[in-house]
């Protein structure tokens, strides 16, 4: 089985201020934009890719999606080196207190693990590092918001890199919003959604089920 976890509001809490300052830094150096971090909180990002968030902010500051796409890659990039160079300006992100031990039982039942999320693959695996988790989750593997701005495109992503190749019916994507759930029917796999992100169960009730935490999650998966 593969199972794909999601990061903010899932194995990830609270919010990400540094990533946030990050990508509105990046964009107003690029693009000489006035951008300014509630920009980014208005474009309701819980389950957006990054570039998508920019994407939205942008047109908010009529940039045209010409001028967008020409020098989206150099704000991934730039955006990631900032990211690093604000990584003690504000809280590190903290773990969801069940996410070690979700991950080590998973893993210690021969569950193939990777991440699927919106973040930047830098700004991600620094995120889930600097949380004390990023041991379980292999370099080379997984779908991030740098791969593409359609988060439907991240599913199929990760399971292209997966090292093994799993029929629909073993791959589990964990998230925490509506998009989370979308991306995997998307590509025709299952969901456990948590309501430990924005989302309350009802707001999560299109996914195969909901649980209140990871370790809920976990029970779902074993049963």
């Amino acid at each position: 089985m593969l199972v794909l976890f999601d990061i903010d509001g899932t194995l990830l809490h609270g919010a990400p201020e540094g990533h946030a300052h990050a990508m509105a830094d990046a964009m107003r150096t690029v693009w000489g934009v006035p951008v300014v971090l509630d920009d980014v909180w208005a474009t309701q990002p819980a389950g957006r890719t990054d570039r998508e968030i920019a994407r939205l902010v942008l047109r908010g500051h009529s940039v045209a999606d010409v001028a967008i796409d020409a020098c989206m890659r150099e704000w991934i990039d730039l955006a990631c080196r900032v990211h690093a160079q604000l990584a003690n300006a504000h809280p590190p992100p903290v773990a969801a207190p069940d996410a070690q031990a979700v991950l080590a039982s998973l893993k210690g039942q021969g569950v193939e693990l990777a991440l699927v999320t919106g973040n930047l693959e830098k700004i991600g695996r620094a995120k889930v590092a600097a949380a004390g988790l990023g041991a379980w989750f292999a370099t080379g593997e997984g779908g991030f918001g740098s791969d593409a701005e359609l988060r439907a495109d991240l599913v199929k992503l990760a399971r292209e890199r997966a090292s093994g190749r799993y029929p629909d019916d073993q791959v589990v994507v964990i998230g925490d919003t509506p998009r989370d759930i979308a991306a995997a029917r998307a590509d025709g796999v299952r969901v456990i959604a948590v309501t430990t992100g924005a989302h309350d169960a009802g707001a999560l009730a299109g996914a195969d089920a909901v649980a209140p935490h990871l370790t809920g999650a976990l029970e779902i998966l074993d049963r």
